[in-house]
């Protein structure tokens, strides 16, 4: 299953989306596997947000502590090295043990990796076909060789969409092609907005199974910048929470699985949290 992750505009949070329901993802469902591609090059990309600043440019070593112990590290991380695996001509960092894999970016110069990336890695998403094993690709917005055979390819395109109209509307209006197989997030949600979800969903006519909202929550962009988002998100997914922070992880639940409706499961299964 190939998930393309893109938006129409620049700034929208596409990547920190993508890593958090990638987390989210096999938090929920230990069954399922997701590896993480990225077809362009970004220097504050998702090594940035899944490991700490002092270990995200040393994605390509093999022998470090993964989070370096403390409080807050998960149980299921505590003590563990980084582990590294072979799949056919590529390499993947396994971020989370038998569920979140990374496929590190090695090289910096952006044309030569679009180019690589286009010849080597496309090829591979195509052994991306069980329902289980999912591709998450964090797809470049243009010039880039290989976004429009991505988009063109994937099953499901995340489309995130910033909390403004005008945005929204560039959307329906130059990229309607990719509706019937698109779900859409809002990311950086402010539900105080005028520009709120319920009026979202009657101006442009969504249904609500096909949009889900991921909050703006201070703690939240705090973990994204510092490599910290695997120990936030682990150490509140099963809690009681209230306030921002729960309203936070339960609409990250709910888009999480309202994503994973349209990629994976039945559509026709309910939702299991709290509305």
């Amino acid at each position: 299953m190939k998930v393309a992750y893109w938006s129409n505009c620049r700034a929208s949070g596409v990547t920190s989306n993508l890593t958090a329901i990638g987390v989210a993802g096999v938090l929920a469902y230990p069954s399922l596997k997701i590896t993480i591609f990225e077809n362009h090059y970004n220097p504050n990309g998702i090594p940035n947000i899944l490991f700490p600043r002092c270990l995200a440019k040393r994605t390509a070593e093999e022998n470090y502590s993964y989070l370096g112990g403390g409080k807050m590290e998960p149980p299921f991380l505590r003590g563990r090295k980084k582990m590294f695996f072979r799949f056919g001509d590529y390499t993947a960092v396994e971020v989370i043990k038998n569920g979140l894999y990374y496929v590190p970016v090695l090289s910096e110069n952006p044309d030569l990796f679009d180019y690589e990336f286009n010849c080597s890695m496309v090829p591979m998403l195509e052994k991306f076909q069980a329902e289980d094993k999912i591709a998450f690709i964090d797809t470049g917005r243009k010039n880039n060789i290989s976004s429009k055979v991505i988009l063109d390819r994937a099953d499901l395109v995340v489309v995130t969409l910033r909390q403004n109209l005008q945005d929204i509307q560039n959307f329906f209006q130059n990229y309607s092609s990719l509706i019937p197989k698109a779900f859409f997030i809002i990311g950086n949600y402010d539900r105080k907005s005028c520009v709120n979800l319920r009026r979202i969903l009657s101006e442009f006519h969504f249904k609500r199974e096909q949009i889900g909202v991921i909050p703006h929550l201070d703690e939240f962009e705090w973990a994204v910048h510092s490599g910290r988002i695997i120990e936030f998100l682990a150490s509140r997914f099963d809690q009681s929470l209230g306030g921002e922070e729960g309203y936070f992880i339960q609409e990250l639940k709910r888009t999480t699985f309202l994503m994973m409706q349209h990629a994976v499961f039945d559509r026709t299964q309910e939702y299991p949290y709290e509305c």
